[in-house]
């Protein structure tokens, strides 16, 4: 009688420990496909923060260009800094004609008028 219940204690026993065994490897390739998922986030946040960095160096060396130039206009002559004059005050302009318009447009819209009927 006491052989019967020691073993039946260590299938208990062993039935237990497998059960465990698979909680544990099903936590274990939970934990493991959570650790691809945030190596592949990481890859793609790398390859777009690299891309990110190319772009503004682009841009960096794109308006240091633009300035150069800027500045060699100011400095060659009077007539060219008449131009860029002109030119700053036409774009200034027409900003201020596009804000104008758009603001009205956006409160204003076609057929409405402000006046109840």
């Amino acid at each position: 009688m006491a052989a019967r219940n020691n073993r039946a204690a260590e299938d208990i026993a062993e039935a237990q420990n497998r059960e465990y065994h698979d909680r544990l490897a099903s936590k274990s390739s939970y934990l493991k496909s959570i650790a691809f998922d945030i190596e592949t986030e990481a890859k793609d946040h790398h390859k777009l923060l690299r891309g990110l960095d190319d772009d503004f160096d682009s841009a960096s060396n794109f308006m240091s260009g633009t300035l150069g130039r800027i500045k060699h206009m100011m400095g060659s002559g009077r007539g060219n800094r008449q131009l860029l004059c002109y030119v700053s005050i036409g774009v200034v302009f027409t900003i201020f004609l596009l804000y104008h318009l758009l603001r009205r447009l956006t409160h204003n819209p076609a057929g409405v008028s402000g006046d109840p009927p």
